[in-house]
């Protein structure tokens, strides 16, 4: 009886014992499939982002040939020189190895001084207006692998392509396999499975399904003719997906994924071992301890919780965080944000978008290393200057986004960030910075991109201000927005419907008592509605369209001068407003002379008007471009004067005609025993330089000015703007 107790004990203990080691496998097994699920999550993210990356390289590559050909072309760029300026005087001259014009019997002249001969292929060249990509060359230069992105234009009539050259092996900054310690490799294909590139240096063809074919083991390749075809189809249709890979080196986990450019695809192989390696080895080792002691399961167990966690972890920082300052990477951002977002009840929650103004310049003054230790400072004095649960990421190049909470005061808190930024001290050596940073308050808002371009809109307001150095997103600038963007979908239409038109506003020689000439005004009449000059202008200035109205206006101009003169035998001096950005294009001049030609009109009536304000922009020298225009024989006026900064010693040396006093001034007229526009026409005088005042609006201020020997009036007084058969008419019977 006893033996049969001490069997049934001992069978009891071994039933026992085999439950859980049998409890013990299978929550293993659970856990074994659990982390490679994971593990394979995460490796599609890793895929994934590389194929972003790489489109949004690519993408940049052909916003930048875009950007190049469509320059060339509105300037009618034709001579090789000054095509090859635009390239090497811009930074887009890191992102090739060179830039090449293609000709179309076939000569290829490239900016570094080389010339090839394409003729047996110009066809593929100049086949279509599209940006091509012609992959994996062989350069005739440097024998080096290249891809070439081709343009074809037409500049004067001519065809040529241009060609940007970028080499296969820049593409191999994107592969992330480092998480395997280099034992996954990756390819970029087309959709024929052709190979662009590789990281792997034992690649046997140039198409991967080959590849692939003849690393597998015998037993696979039979199973790899069945269902190749459907890979070989989702590869040419660009179609995303997995597969596990049977090699002689072992069973890979292959995923790919389509980039969205170019009909590429990336395919990155991760050995299975390398997936599930420490699981695979906790999982033996736990089975052989668990026949010794539980305790020794329980431990395995939570260091297979502990190893998954450390695994996890790796990974998370590979597809989350920055490797420079630590801190998250735009993905985080996004991920977390909008996690935020759905569940904050808080009314303080703010979103802030900042930079650090001409960074690239730091980088290229102390070195980048000096520029990583930098944006690593930033991240730091973020972390410390707002509250723990607040999410910081550095999501691009030098700028960072950042979601926090603020219940004090919230400039004086931004105030504080940008002083520490701006004065920041790295191993005892000061570095002064220049941040801009957009702030917007979250309202409702459940879409962390939504508040991010609101953010960013604020960041773009505070841009290049030096003396708000942040800008917090508000109603005004929505609405700003919403009138800008209606103005410019409709400014094009527009002017092919020719809804711009001129005014003229009359000009009195009041010493003479007759008509001097009359500034040409324009007036934009817009589905019944008249839109200001002041709603308008400050937009065409800043999306340059305002050369394209310019020049509109002068040739209006200069037609009613030549029907003035034809029918009537009148010739007045028409003063004309000509923008600042015309001179920082090259050759605006010549355009205006060739339609001064065009019609016959004298440059010697025509009175180009240019605002004080931009003589003393720092970009122009405005010295050298009035010399050109007094070359033409056009007249000058400074506009507005007395309102700008311009000094007298500058006003001395600009080569003009004509000052013009601002109705700010004439507005004071009888109301200051002290007058400036006394000081102006003195000025005048002194300078030999004719007066203009305009904005005279009543009979006091005319006679003041006819007193002090002032030449020309224009303002309401006399008449206020004019439709050119309005003006037609004032000039022909109105009498001074």
């Amino acid at each position: 009886m006893g033996i049969l107790k001490n069997k049934k004990q001992i069978l009891i203990i071994l039933c026992i014992f085999a439950i859980l080691v049998f409890v013990v496998i299978m929550y293993m097994t659970y856990m074994l499939k659990k982390i490679e699920n994971n593990a394979n999550n995460t490796i599609k993210t890793i895929v994934e982002n590389d194929a972003n990356n790489l489109k949004t390289k690519i993408t940049e590559q052909k916003d930048i040939l875009n950007s190049v050909a469509n320059q060339i072309v509105t300037d009618n760029v034709i001579d090789e020189e000054k095509i090859f300026d635009i390239y090497d005087k811009s930074y887009i001259k890191s992102k090739f190895i060179r830039m090449a014009i293609m000709y179309e019997n076939g000569k290829t002249i490239t900016n570094d001084g080389f010339e090839v001969n394409y003729l047996d292929e110009k066809e593929n060249f100049f086949s279509n207006n599209q940006i091509n990509v012609f992959e994996n060359r062989i350069s005739k230069i440097d024998g080096d692998e290249i891809n070439i992105y081709s343009k074809k234009i037409n500049v004067n009539d001519n065809n040529i392509a241009i060609l940007l050259i970028v080499t296969i092996e820049s593409y191999k900054d994107i592969f992330s396999n480092k998480i395997f310690e280099g034992k996954g490799f990756s390819y970029i294909i087309n959709n024929n499975s052709n190979i662009i590139t590789s990281s792997n240096t034992d690649k046997k063809t140039s198409n991967m399904l080959e590849d692939i074919y003849k690393i597998s083991t015998n037993k696979y390749k039979k199973e790899f003719e069945t269902y190749k075809d459907n890979l070989n189809n989702n590869i040419k249709n660009n179609k995303s997906g997995e597969e596990i890979i049977e090699t002689i080196y072992g069973k890979y986990y292959m995923v790919y994924e389509n980039i969205g450019e170019n009909n590429w695809l990336l395919a990155t192989f991760i050995p299975s071992r390398e997936i599930a390696k420490e699981s695979n080895q906790a999982l033996l080792t736990t089975f052989i301890l668990s026949i010794l002691v539980i305790l020794v399961i329980i431990s395995i167990c939570i260091y297979i919780i502990i190893s998954n966690y450390k695994k996890q972890l790796k990974l998370y920082e590979y597809a989350y965080i920055d490797p420079i300052t630590k801190k998250g990477n735009i993905y985080y951002f996004r991920k977390k944000g909008q996690e935020l977002l759905e569940n904050f009840k808080t009314s303080n929650l703010y979103i802030a978008i900042l930079d650090i103004n001409k960074f690239k310049m730091i980088n290229k003054l102390y070195g980048y290393k000096i520029g990583d230790e930098i944006l690593y400072k930033i991240g730091e004095i973020l972390e410390e200057n707002l509250e723990k649960s607040s999410i910081i990421s550095r999501y691009s190049n030098d700028y960072f986004s950042v979601l926090f909470n603020c219940n004090n005061d919230l400039h004086k808190q931004l105030e504080e960030i940008i002083e520490k930024i701006e004065n920041m001290q790295i191993k005892n050596v000061d570095y002064k910075l220049s941040v801009n940073m957009g702030i917007y308050k979250v309202n409702k808002d459940k879409s962390i991109t939504d508040i991010m371009d609101k953010a960013i809109i604020a960041h773009n307001e505070s841009k290049g201000n030096v003396y708000n150095k942040y800008y917090i997103y508000d109603e005004k600038i929505e609405k700003e927005l919403e009138i800008e963007n209606e103005i410019e979908q409709s400014m094009n239409e527009a002017l092919k419907e020719k809804e711009f038109a001129i005014y003229y506003q009359p000009k009195i020689n009041i010493q003479k008592n007759i008509l001097y000439g009359a500034e040409a005004l324009v007036r934009w009449k817009h589905n019944g509605k008249n839109i200001l000059p002041n709603e308008f202008i400050p937009i065409f200035e800043k999306n340059k369209f305002i050369l394209k109205l310019d020049l509109y206006i002068f040739e209006q101009v200069c037609q009613d001068m030549k029907k003035w003169k034809e029918e009537y035998n009148k010739e007045f001096i028409i003063s004309i407003n000509v923008s600042r950005q015309h001179f920082t294009e090259p050759n605006f001049l010549e355009k205006y002379v060739e339609i001064t030609k065009k019609y016959g009109i004298n440059p010697k009536n025509i009175d180009l008007e240019i605002t004080e304000s931009a003589t003393i922009d720092s970009g122009i020298n405005i010295i050298e471009m009035m010399k050109e225009i007094k070359k033409l024989g056009f007249l000058i006026s400074i506009d507005d004067f007395g309102t700008g900064y311009s000094s007298l010693s500058m006003l001395q040396s600009m080569p003009i005609d004509i000052l013009k006093i601002d109705k700010s001034f004439i507005d004071l007229i009888g109301k200051n025993k002290k007058n400036v526009v006394d000081y102006i026409l003195n000025i005048a005088k002194e300078l030999e330089l004719k007066i203009i005042a305009e904005g005279v609006e009543t009979k006091e201020q005319r006679d003041y000015l006819l007193e002090r020997k002032c030449d020309i009036i224009q303002g309401y007084y006399y008449s206020k703007p004019l439709c050119k058969e309005e003006f037609e008419e004032y000039f022909r019977f109105t009498s001074f």
